[in-house]
């Protein structure tokens, strides 16, 4: 009787998740340990970081996930926290391992960050997940540090934030990032919402090469091109695409690029085979005081 029991209860649990088990929450990187975090923290201590114009509001940014280029990161939220306090932080990254059940993906689980737990958005979450159609997928973000290098710095800059983090795979259709889109729009409507791209550059070419590909990726951001997306090499073509077509809409008319540089500058490996390059960008526009409303 006890043997049967036992296996009915295994059982339930095998049920409860694909996987065999209820995920409760997600780790971040070095979620146990701020050292590599405050050390990237104190090195940037009295430099200057990015201001923007009086008058103007970020309301979306690009910043690297290459922990290698970390003081790119920390300038890039210094600034960002001087100038903005979001209550909602939309995490858009490439799903570099293709991981999980479908192309898109979301969750709402918290994430357990070496500066305590980042709670989710977890009813703009079930918002975006009803509008697309799209259940939770928590297993599509084991390891993928595309969201996860990020998270400490949304909870350390931002610790009274939320965070809705999507992950968006390089064969995501069309059709799908254009209702997300469209759902991502109605919520940008708030202020309060921020959304970020995490997302590197060039890859896999020695510096010169990577500089032409980022003077071409500056041409279209800057010019706010979606359709040039298609032919950029970054890691989150689609990701970008989406961006750039949502801070349209949004209303965004201005692109500040805060810093460019790469692996090999960071290095002094100027004969790096394998570059990889970073920008960290603010999109602006008007803030609703500037606007009068």
């Amino acid at each position: 009787m006890m043997r049967q029991v036992l296996l009915i209860f295994v059982f339930g649990l095998l049920q409860a998740s694909p996987f065999g088990w209820a995920r409760e929450l997600h780790y971040s990187n070095w979620s146990d340990n701020p050292r590599p975090y405050i050390d990237a923290i104190q090195k940037c201590a009295g430099q200057s970081f990015p201001t923007v114009p009086a008058g103007q509001n970020i309301r979306g940014g690009i910043v690297t996930h290459h922990f290698l280029a970390n003081g790119l990161m920390v300038r890039f939220f210094e600034g960002l926290r001087n100038q903005s306090s979001p209550e909602t932080i939309i995490l858009l990254g490439p799903n570099h391992f293709h991981q999980g059940l479908a192309n898109i993906s979301l969750s709402s689980l918290p994430w357990k960050t070496p500066f305590g737990i980042l709670p989710a958005d977890a009813h703009l979450v079930q918002r975006i997940s009803t509008a697309i159609r799209l259940p939770e997928d928590p297993e599509a973000f084991s390891g993928e540090h595309s969201v996860g290098i990020l998270i400490p710095f949304l909870k350390y800059y931002f610790p009274r934030s939320k965070v809705v983090p999507i992950l968006i795979d390089v064969n995501a259709q069309d059709s799908r990032l254009d209702e997300l889109r469209d759902v991502l729009f109605r919520v940008l409507k708030d202020e309060k919402v921020l959304v970020l791209l995490s997302m590197d550059f060039s890859h896999h070419s020695i510096s010169s090469i990577a500089d032409t590909r980022d003077l071409k990726a500056k041409e279209v951001i800057s010019s706010m091109d979606a359709k040039g997306t298609r032919d950029l090499r970054v890691d989150s073509r689609k990701g970008l695409r989406l961006l750039l077509e949502l801070l349209n809409r949004v209303g965004c008319d201005g692109v500040q690029f805060n810093e460019h540089t790469n692996s090999a500058r960071l290095t002094g490996k100027s004969n790096q085979p394998d570059v990889t390059s970073y920008f960290t960008i603010y999109f602006l526009n008007a803030s609703a005081k500037g606007n009068g409303k």
